[in-house]
């Protein structure tokens, strides 16, 4: 007996694949997600070799759960919860209940988690379904996780407010966060390296007043602030060509979008204001950003970078 795989089916069997303690089957004739026992469908009903309308779960081990926890980690492109989810997993025993703690510190990361568990189990259960398909002569049917990644990502940054800078209200959350940043470059320096390196950092944000600087900000709907990018007019006398004084996501919130979102809103907005070049002093540059800026058009200019806004789609 053939059955449809619809969304309410689908989301039964992604509920009872984890449950490890109960012995359940698909019936087609439902279609719905039964127990094996009591009542329902009995063991003399697994055994009639009639019409096949019971079906055995997708199969998903606990051994399945890990490595599908390993997975998010090790692609996860936020440090400090990289580590912290990393640890939970080097712990040995209790460690799902060990990973479930660790990610309620970091509810956006652990809102991402979800939905990437999400699509891994559906990709589990339409490899499932297409060998019925298969076995009743049907097509196979397309499961493509693109799709679901990217939306992923837009869920995500639903969770943040975009605006424009406000040097007023804006002005000592970047000071603090950009002193953050300089405390990070100092860490991974020795001590009288790192104080370079930090201060360089310091003294890019520092060459300009806060009120010569405009862009965009980030913050969560319960108004924590989580990064920015700003730029400033170079030399001040310019009106086509700005030097960029402030680019970075507090570590807490890095790996969700936000710097990319930060540069899709604020170039277009540079070009709506005749703005034609854009450019990029600091040598410190972290190999994400490099391929990040690359990206959005910006191309090396010595150790710097530039950008033409006027080859750069909006």
């Amino acid at each position: 007996m053939t059955f449809e795989l619809a969304d309410s089916l689908i989301d039964e069997i992604l509920y009872s694949m984890e449950n490890q303690d109960a012995d359940l089957v698909v019936d087609a004739e439902g279609p719905c997600v039964l127990p094996v026992g009591g009542d329902t469908v009995s063991c003399d009903d697994l055994n009639e070799d009639t019409d096949d309308r019971y079906y055995d779960l997708p199969v998903w081990t606990s051994g399945d759960g890990f490595e599908l926890l390993r997975d998010f980690t090790n692609n996860l492109h936020s440090p400090l919860a990289r580590e912290d989810l990393k640890r939970a997993l080097n712990g040995g025993r209790g460690v799902f209940r060990r990973f479930k703690d660790a990610i309620k510190s970091y509810p956006e990361v652990e809102r991402k988690f979800f939905v990437f568990k999400e699509n891994r189990m559906k990709a589990r259960v339409v490899e499932w379904y297409n060998g019925l398909r298969e076995s009743w002569g049907m097509e196979k049917l397309e499961f493509s996780t693109g799709d679901a990644l990217e939306e992923t990502e837009e869920l995500v940054l639903n969770d943040f407010v975009f605006r424009e800078y406000d040097p007023v209200k804006d002005g000592d959350d970047i000071s603090r966060g950009s002193d953050f940043v300089a405390e990070e470059y100092a860490r991974q320096f020795s001590q009288e390296l790192g104080d370079a390196v930090a201060e360089m950092w310091r003294s890019l944000s520092g060459a300009w007043d806060r009120g010569e600087k405009f862009g965009s900000v980030c913050r969560s709907h319960d108004d924590e602030f989580t990064g920015c990018l700003l730029f400033s007019f170079c030399p001040p006398t310019a009106r086509t060509t700005v030097a960029l004084t402030d680019f970075f996501v507090l570590q807490d919130y890095r790996g969700l979008g936000i710097g990319e979102e930060l540069l899709s809103k604020s170039l277009p907005m540079l070009k709506g204001r005749g703005i034609q070049w854009v450019l990029i002093s600091n040598t410190i540059v972290p190999e994400p950003m490099e391929r990040l800026l690359e990206r959005f058009g910006f191309g090396r200019l010595g150790s710097g970078y530039l950008a033409d806004l006027t080859k750069v789609n909006d």
